[in-house]
């Protein structure tokens, strides 16, 4: 690889570890390999049943990369509805009625995005993601408009949804409330797809400072009454859990106690191999290149240690040091990534020992 192509692999931020959400299923190396199904087809089959599933990792792992990857296709039956929790008011999730206005506002605002686009429009964006590659310029803008990917079947169910839920009182009974979002679920089910909700920031409402409650009482009322209230919609609910609320009995007692949670699926460890597959793929996606034209296989060795120890499998973090060590052997006018770009850049993002 000539330096040409490292300057290029720069200017396109190739080893970017938090990607826009539209160009996560790109850039995402799955598990499941050689006839394996067990973790991107696990979350599919969880979604396609309607199973109450948590998907469980440490933060940096690719849990949203990965549950973009598995639910966001083009040719999925699956209509994910990306809710977040990252709320200033705690009010929002700690009761029922209040979080279910919540899901009827995602959902709608999500109906009204995609309704903006035009029929070429959502073509265009349909063709760039069944090819599993990053948008482009105006693309990748119109993509951000896609809150869920199903809205593209056409204007009619958007129009269906936000007549359902346009104007809906939420200040009735957390029942009614619940039942208006049923129906419009049951619009989206009725056009062939399987409503899933999909939060994939649950740990972010216990970080925030200044809360009134108190860590415990947002994760005991969040994953106990309120999830709970989730189980009667007619959809299908997916979490991203921090490997940190296995440890807090709050999380246990909610999930004992209120069962909102059938399942846990661990994100498999990032090893050698597969990082090996991840630097390739965002070589090639960036220049056609191969990963070896960009990396040494040093380099590529010494980047794995630091995953396995100091960097603790963070995903993001390794991503962040490979491409550090992408500037460093830019600055020094190199044509290859080299072991002493890793080490200088590991020194820069996370210290020295």
């Amino acid at each position: 690889m000539n330096e040409s192509l490292l300057g290029q692999l720069l200017d396109l931020h190739a080893f970017d570890g938090s990607p826009l959400a539209v160009d996560m299923p790109a850039f995402h190396v799955p598990y499941d390999d050689q006839g394996r199904t067990g973790t991107e087809g696990a979350v599919v089959r969880a979604a396609a049943s309607a199973e109450r599933l948590g998907l469980q990792g440490p933060i940096g792992c690719g849990k949203t990369s990965l549950l973009r990857y598995a639910l966001d296709g083009p040719d999925s039956e699956i209509a994910p509805i990306w809710v977040s929790v990252a709320f200033d008011d705690d009010r929002v999730i700690l009761d029922v009625r209040r979080f279910a206005a919540h899901v009827t506002q995602s959902i709608v605002r999500d109906a009204r995005r995609a309704g903006t686009l035009t029929a070429r429009e959502r073509d265009t964006i349909l063709t760039a993601t069944a090819a599993r590659r990053p948008l482009p310029g105006r693309e990748r803008r119109l993509g951000a408009k896609l809150g869920a990917r199903f809205w593209i079947t056409g204007g009619d169910l958007v129009r269906d949804i936000t007549t359902t839920l346009d104007g809906v009182d939420l200040a009735r009974p957390a029942a009614e409330v619940l039942d208006n979002v049923n129906r419009a679920l049951d619009a989206i089910a009725e056009s062939g797809s399987q409503p899933v909700i999909v939060i994939d920031d649950s740990d972010s409402f216990t970080r925030h400072r200044g809360s009134r409650a108190s860590r415990d009482e947002l994760v005991a009322g969040f994953f106990g009454p309120v999830l709970r209230a989730m189980t009667s919609l007619n959809a299908g609910v997916i979490l991203a859990i921090h490997d940190d609320y296995l440890q807090m009995d709050a999380f246990v007692r909610a999930r004992t106690e209120h069962g909102a949670l059938e399942r846990l699926l661990p994100v498999p460890q990032v090893v050698s191999g597969q990082l090996a597959r991840i630097i390739d793929r965002r070589v090639r996606l960036a220049t056609g290149a191969s990963g070896s034209d960009a990396m040494t296989e040093v380099a590529l060795s010494t980047l794995a240690e630091v995953n396995r120890g100091r960097a603790n499998r963070n995903l993001r973090t390794t991503l962040g040091i490979a491409h550090a060590a992408l500037a460093a052997a830019v600055d020094r006018g190199s044509t290859v990534i080299e072991e002493q770009d890793v080490d200088r850049a590991t020194v820069e993002q996370i210290g020295a020992r």
